[in-house]
Parts: structure tokens; C-alpha cells; sequence
């Protein structure tokens, strides 16, 4: 939501480059063996952010993401070992229509990532005004809708 919001309220006077990070500099969120988000921004490539327009700033020890989603396999489906599992697809249709859902997910979660101005303003204000909005009004509990973007920040929402 805050991420949302400040894109929405900052949207024609964005930074050339924008980190959306979480206010806690220890937490297991950071790959770094104590946890410390000091490191993670000291390496920060700004000339990859900038050639890319999008990074996921979670980068996982291990190679690989696991592919634990599966939207069209487990549509109503609730594992507590796959975050948003079942809501997946039904989250992914509403902030996406149009776009076809993934059969597969696997992505480094934890809603930490940078984009470019101009990959955030390849989209109209309205998009993201839409996106906050269904997380609002969403039947979804909080920890699910959450999680349907955490894993969809790498798709059409740049």
C-alpha cells in the first residue's frame, strides 16, 4: 500500500530512480549473513537499475527461484507453505484483466525492488490508483493480497 501511495502521490515528480525497501535495516527479508540491509544497499548497481528499469533487490544465497505457485493448478487452494497459493489467479485477473495468468510462479518474494521513472511512468497514474484501490476492496485477507503483488512486481506492472 505505501509503495502504491507514494507512487500515486509523487507520480509527476518521481526520482530519476526509486528503492522500495522495508524501514527495518536487520530482518530476514536481506541476503546477508546478519540479516543487515546496510551491505544490500551498499552494493546497489544504480547503471544496472538504469539499464534494466526494474531489479528485484532480493537476491537469494542459493541459485534458483522456486517455482511454488501455480496459479492454474491451485485456484481455491490454501497451503499455508504457498504464500498466496489459490488467490493467485483470481488477484492476478483483477489487477491484469487482459493479461494471461502465469501457469507457473517463482520469484524472490519480500516486496523489495527499484525501478526507474520510466518504467514506473510506462503505466498511467490510473493503473496504480487501480491497483491500490483492489487492495482496499479486495476479499482477500491482507497477508494474501500482499503477496498476489509481491509476486507480480516483475510482470506488466512496469
Amino acid at each position: 500500500m505505501v509503495y502504491l501511495t507514494f507512487i500515486i502521490d509523487n507520480y509527476d515528480e518521481l526520482p530519476d530512480n526509486v528503492l522500495f525497501i522495508h524501514p527495518q535495516r536487520y530482518q530476514w527479508h536481506n541476503d546477508d549473513p546478519d540479516y543487515d540491509g546496510l551491505p544490500m544497499l551498499r552494493h546497489f548497481q544504480i547503471p544496472y537499475l538504469e539499464k534494466e528499469g526494474y531489479v528485484n533487490i532480493r537476491c537469494a544465497w542459493s541459485l534458483g527461484c522456486p517455482s511454488e505457485i501455480k496459479p492454474l493448478a491451485e485456484e481455491g487452494e490454501h497451503r499455508a507453505a504457498v504464500h498466496a497459493g489459490g488467490d493467485y489467479k483470481k488477484g492476478f485477473e483483477a489487477l491484469f484483466p487482459g493479461l494471461e495468468v502465469p501457469k507457473v510462479v517463482g520469484v524472490s518474494c519480500c516486496a523489495q525492488f527499484a525501478a526507474t521513472r520510466e518504467k514506473i511512468r510506462a503505466r498511467p497514474k490510473s493503473d496504480y490508483i487501480r491497483y491500490r484501490d483492489w487492495l482496499l476492496l479486495t476479499d482477500l485477507d491482507d497477508d494474501h493480497s500482499g503477496r498476489v503483488l509481491e509476486y507480480s512486481w516483475q510482470y506488466d506492472i512496469w
